[in-house]
């Protein structure tokens, strides 16, 4: 089943869901009053649709933010409908790992605010917001606009049919998926997943994302049986595919998630990226060369690894079978291990290192292989049992930027490409005795490159070069910062101080890095290519812990960067002092007005 048990207090987010079942959706009552309320009504649904799915405030309007906007756009709203909108947010919070237990009980207080109405502490759905399922995407936060606006209109479609045929289509999950993707627009939107979820745990996964979905179910197709119909949706196959795993193969090993060890590492082509677009693993596999670029600290060597990793654990499931591959897990990380390549490039390294040159033997000078032809020769004759086909070897160009990357692929330069695998070319220059040296690329081998944007050399890359590779962004993302920090907090500041205590101002500090990031963009002198990475704005961790190190107590209210008046503290100054300025110094050095732009920028991070 996919429903997930690993997060503290699960039932309490099942417990909800059966009362918002039972008391709002087959009925017109509330989901956390204990008093009768006519409050999940067709007619309140349709009144918030006309309010904000059918008015929408674009940018700066209504104050700029989802809940300033969100507050304006129910203005004059009946203490019910205030209600209904409150519970609507409860519902859509129900899910998500992103935004902590106080983070969305305050925006359910807003709403709630003036209506006479509030959150029973004691109550199981209030309770419920201390829970989580999983992480919902970055989409998620950044247009929450678009997931409230598909659970209106799921509710105003449902309430608009008859008691029965609503029964009817709660009942079945494949009814339900059928009803919810009949929504006008937005229905790939993470709320959409995660609706079937929260009302079928046991038939739909704990996943908010239509592009995981199908890596899922395009890395474990092998597992499907051949008459599989046609017209099966991806999560009837992701319910398959459990279903055959639990079955047959990882009972022994207990609880089946798709998110954790061993099967996250046969699909997920890069952790993080939830985009509903094709992926990095398919762009790998079909191109057979990728190229990750952005701005620094976007963590591109980190998602190259792992890409990788992913790359070979698929192709083992694959090529192996599901038996072979989970009978040969400690044999498939060696390969994993051994079959990936790394080489950090740098203007020194040349034609002579990767593919051959001129090397002194005793007495004479002979062509001796550079790095390529080794790798072929070790993707080629990999030491596997006779019943286990060899897997992919990856080589990742680490910086590809920093070498004249033409000159050094020499003669790989055309056969890089997708239809000249298996082809071979004569290498120049003979040793004496010898045959002239051929050189093929093997189907079985993939490249990965990393690059940063805005180093010069990047106008080095010519246009047939570009050609032969896909390429992927890798941008500064704001959940993604969160995330890290998350990790580092118990390892840098310590569990006296609670992550869930500083989550609040944790929260803007992301905020801010969006603003600062934003503000670059615009700026004449940089752009987008000058954007900060999240790793540096991780480091925040490392300054909480040395400022808290002698603190005898908790900061008051949660005010870990920020003073209650909003005055920058000095884990902020010290993250602005050592790592972000310098860079920025850098960046602006030679301009005219380098010392205007920094106060600027300051001015933009610091603001609470």
């Amino acid at each position: 089943m996919g429903r997930f048990t690993e997060h503290a207090a699960r039932e309490r987010i099942d417990e909800t869901v059966d009362l918002w079942r039972k008391n709002c959706l087959m009925a017109d009552g509330s989901l956390t009053q204990s008093q009768p309320a006519e409050t999940w009504t067709l007619a309140n649904a349709k009144d918030l649709e006309t309010r904000f799915t059918n008015n929408p405030l674009v940018g700066s309007a209504g104050g700029g933010t989802f809940a300033s906007k969100f507050e304006v756009q129910l203005e004059n709203a009946s203490p019910e409908l205030r209600l209904f909108a409150a519970e609507l947010l409860l519902i859509h919070f129900l899910f998500t790992s992103s935004v902590t237990g106080r983070g969305k009980v305050e925006v359910i207080d807003k709403t709630l605010a003036d209506s006479g109405y509030k959150l029973d502490t004691s109550s199981v759905p209030y309770k419920a917001m201390w829970s989580k399922i999983g992480h919902p995407g970055v989409g998620f936060n950044t247009r929450r606009d678009l997931q409230l606006g598909l659970l209106i209109d799921f509710t105003v479609r449902l309430k608009s049919l008859s008691v029965e045929d609503r029964e009817a289509v709660l009942a079945d999950p494949w009814a339900l998926e059928d009803f919810v993707r009949q929504a006008p627009s937005q229905n790939s939107r993470e709320m959409m997943h995660i609706l079937l979820h929260l009302l079928h745990p046991d038939s739909f996964e704990r996943i908010a994302s239509g592009a995981h979905k199908r890596e899922i179910a395009s890395a474990f197709a092998q597992l499907l049986d051949e008459d599989v119909p046609e017209d099966w949706s991806v999560d009837r196959k992701l319910l398959a595919i459990r279903t055959k795993l639990e079955n047959d193969f990882l009972a022994a090993d207990g609880y089946v998630d798709f998110y954790h060890a061993p099967l996250q590492g046969v699909w997920q082509s890069r952790p993080g990226r939830d985009s509903e677009g094709t992926t990095d693993i398919e762009s790998l596999e079909w191109k057979k060369q990728l190229i990750l670029y952005g701005p620094p600290g976007t963590s591109k060597t980190f998602t190259a690894r792992k890409l990788a990793e992913s790359l070979i654990r698929r192709e083992a499931l694959r090529s192996w079978g599901p038996r072979k591959f989970f009978d040969n897990k400690d044999l498939l990380e060696h390969r994993v291990n051994e079959n990936v390549e790394w080489v950090q490039l740098h203007p020194g390294y040349g034609y002579a290192e990767f593919i051959r040159g001129l090397r002194i033997e005793g007495d004479e000078t002979r062509y001796q292989p550079g790095l390529l032809p080794d790798l072929i020769d070790r993707a080629t004759t990999q030491d596997l049992p006779e019943d286990l086909t060899p897997l992919p070897f990856v080589l990742v160009l680490d910086e590809i930027n920093r070498t004249d990357l033409s000159a050094m692929l020499g003669e790989a330069f055309s056969l890089l490409e997708r239809d000249k695998r298996g082809f071979s070319v004569a290498l120049p220059g003979i040793n004496k005795g010898e045959p002239p040296t051929r050189l093929a690329m093997p189907e079985n081998l993939y490249v990965i490159g990393t690059m940063n944007e805005i180093d010069q050399s990047v106008e080095t890359l010519d246009f047939a070069l570009r050609r032969r590779f896909l390429w992927s962004e890798c941008p500064f993302e704001r959940d993604t910062l969160l995330e890290i920090v998350r990790a580092r907090w118990d390892g840098d500041v310590g569990t006296r101080f609670s992550f869930e205590d500083a989550a609040a101002q944790l929260e803007i500090f992301a905020d801010r890095a969006v603003s600062l990031n934003d503000a670059i963009l615009k700026m004449e002198d940089l752009g987008r290519a000058y954007q900060i990475g999240h790793t540096y704005f991780a480091d925040i961790t490392f300054f909480l812990g040395r400022s808290l190190s002698s603190a005898r107590q908790k900061p008051d209210k949660g005010t870990y960067l920020w003073t209650k008046g909003g005055k920058a503290k000095d884990p902020l100054i010290d993250l602005w002092a050592r790592s972000l300025k310098p860079l920025l110094e850098q960046y602006l050095s030679g301009t005219d007005a380098m010392e205007s732009s920094l106060n600027a920028l300051w001015t933009t991070f610091k603001s609470q």
